[in-house]
């Protein structure tokens, strides 16, 4: 039972989109970055580190609804796995120089690196046309009854809309 003395707390939106989500955690994490060019404080870095830590584990289910949302279930995967060949690569040639480059730099390309991220999920996070439509994915519109995955014989799983019923595929 609530006192009605008590003064209640503003409504606390049931989600956060991804794409805002994502806009945070970049430039979150470009400030967390920076904090090592500016300071040299023990404190102001285990701050910022810490800081960095929380902003990368909003990260990883932020960018997963992301690829969930832009690609379809059978292009995941070959995509992803291209483009960790590519992250393998970039991790490959920055730990080929490390040693030759000032610890400030790195911090400094870092947080750069982060706010093209920024940048780049705001321009792709824009209308691809006037009617409001987002880039890539399935193209589901809020109005669209949601999809759900059902094994079809064999293991497969197939899209079926909710208003489908399991008997009109044994009908098939």
């Amino acid at each position: 039972h609530i006192s009605p003395h008590l003064p209640t707390s503003p409504q606390i939106p049931p989600y956060v989109p991804d794409d805002s989500c994502l806009g945070g955690v970049f430039a979150g994490s470009a400030l967390c970055l920076l904090v090592p060019v500016v300071s040299s404080s023990y404190e102001a870095l285990l701050l910022a580190f810490s800081a960095f830590e929380c902003l990368l584990g909003l990260y990883w289910p932020a960018i997963a609804l992301v690829r969930a949302g832009e690609l379809d279930d059978s292009q995941r995967a070959s995509t992803m796995a291209v483009f960790r060949v590519l992250l393998n690569g970039l991790v490959i040639a920055v730990l080929l120089g490390a040693g030759y480059v000032p610890e400030h730099a790195v911090y400094a390309t870092a947080s750069a690196m982060l706010v093209v991220c920024l940048l780049g999920s705001h321009v792709l996070a824009m209308p691809s046309d006037a009617h409001g439509e987002s880039r890539g994915g399935s193209g589901a519109s809020s109005e669209e009854v949601p999809i759900i995955a059902v094994p079809e014989r064999g293991g497969l799983f197939k899209k079926r809309s909710s208003t489908e019923s399991p008997e009109q595929d044994d009908a098939e």
